[in-house]
């Protein structure tokens, strides 16, 4: 028997003792113990109007080990006070939290509690620190709440509303030193045909020439210098770079083998050539053995830029539940390409099939470097174009 039927059943007693004696007191005082129950419910439903809950914070994108710094205000509309009232969520386990009242580790949750006393009509602030520590989507939409029982030790709990997202990216594998254009494909070099320019991308601004579009004019520099400048774009015929994203499934059955560590060290280690890429200026599309929207493999196109960029990083910090597809069978559709290709690997297994499949490439001319990300530290592996004697050299 809870506190509320305990009350029903105290007031039903005194209600039937002022039924026989006819005591105006003792029906007031049985009423009472009806009237507080009601009283009770009512206060709940209505608590959602006068609570609010505001969830402000620094940063929504982040790497792993930033500290992400959170203001918790919870606002008092009522004419009540509201002493010792609760604010309890959860957060991915990973998520360590400073700054709580309580914080404890529950099914591979995170529970943070943080306790307000709120004056009537007024409200209160609480400062959080927030570290993720892996990557992936931190997100909440809703918070519990328990404010003061009356009626002895049971709560009352409400559910508020809140907006809360954390996009954490993966954390760049350390690369072992190596220059792309080592292993660009043959051709790749411009010629006085191919200088085109790509108004895209701009890489600078030059002094004007006659017969330069007076729509290439650059009027911010020519303010600043005094005469024409010109903008300078990139060329048409700067190469891009194919990188290819083994990808594991989680749980092999047949190996009895789990993936999850090595290929987050694969997800990693293109999160990395991602920031190098940014870094050269290097233009890429990306290939990943997982299906998606009903495709074989997943395909971005090629480009560069900070646009690019974080639409690979927000692609590799988003990758949690997926189904793989075989490599070879990506490798293979890579050997269609007329052109001839710059094709980085990525892969912790290479078997014979991945063997045969490089060797495939190598003869229709492409370029093939691979990065072989088995170990803890990445190992670099360039395999040089077929012999006539039909032999492959794999240089580490």
């Amino acid at each position: 028997m809870n506190t509320k039927q305990t009350f029903h059943v105290i007031g039903f007693l005194l209600l039937l003792f002022a039924l026989f004696s006819g005591s105006w007191f003792l029906w007031l005082f049985g009423g009472i113990f009806f009237f507080m129950p009601a009283l009770q419910g009512w206060w709940l439903s209505s608590m959602s109007n006068w609570m609010k809950l505001d969830w402000t914070y620094d940063q929504h994108r982040v790497m792993p080990g930033t500290a992400v710094h959170v203001t918790v205000r919870l606002h008092n509309h009522s004419w009540l006070p509201l002493p010792a009232t609760w604010i309890r969520f959860s957060l991915p386990e990973h998520v360590s939290v400073e700054g709580a009242d309580e914080v404890k580790i529950s099914n591979q949750r995170t529970v943070v509690r943080l306790r307000f006393d709120l004056p009537m009509r007024q409200s209160a602030a609480r400062n959080l620190t927030l570290i993720p520590h892996k990557r992936g989507t931190v997100w909440l939409n809703e918070a519990a709440s328990e404010s003061l029982p009356l009626f002895g030790d049971e709560r009352s709990d409400l559910t508020l509303p809140l907006s809360f997202s954390l996009l954490v990216y993966p954390l760049p594998l350390p690369l072992p030193a190596f220059v792309l254009d080592e292993t660009e494909p043959d051709g790749a070099r411009l010629s006085r045909q191919r200088q085109q320019d790509d108004v895209t991308f701009q890489r600078g601004v030059r002094p004007y020439l006659p017969g330069d579009r007076m729509k290439h004019v650059h009027w911010k520099a020519t303010a600043k210098t005094g005469s024409l400048e010109t903008r300078l774009f990139e060329h048409t015929a700067q190469p891009n770079w194919r990188i290819v994203g083994h990808i594991l499934p989680s749980y092999e059955p047949m190996q009895q083998r789990h993936n999850d560590v090595v290929n987050e060290r694969t997800i990693s280690c293109l999160a990395a050539l991602s920031v190098l890429c940014r870094k050269k200026s290097y233009g890429y599309e990306l290939f990943l053995t997982i299906r998606q929207r009903g495709r074989e493999h997943y395909h971005l196109p090629a480009g560069s830029g900070k646009n690019h960029h974080l639409h690979v990083m927000t692609q590799l910090a988003q990758m949690h539940h997926y189904v793989t597809s075989p490599l070879a069978h990506l490798l293979r559709r890579l050997e269609d390409s007329p052109a001839r290709e710059a094709i980085l690997l990525v892969t912790p297994r290479l078997d014979d099939e991945t063997h045969a499949s490089i060797e495939r490439l190598l003869r229709r001319g492409h370029h093939v470097a691979l990065l072989d990300v088995s170990e803890e530290q990445a190992v670099l592996r360039r395999f040089e174009a077929m012999r006539p004697t039909r032999q492959r050299r794999v240089m580490s």
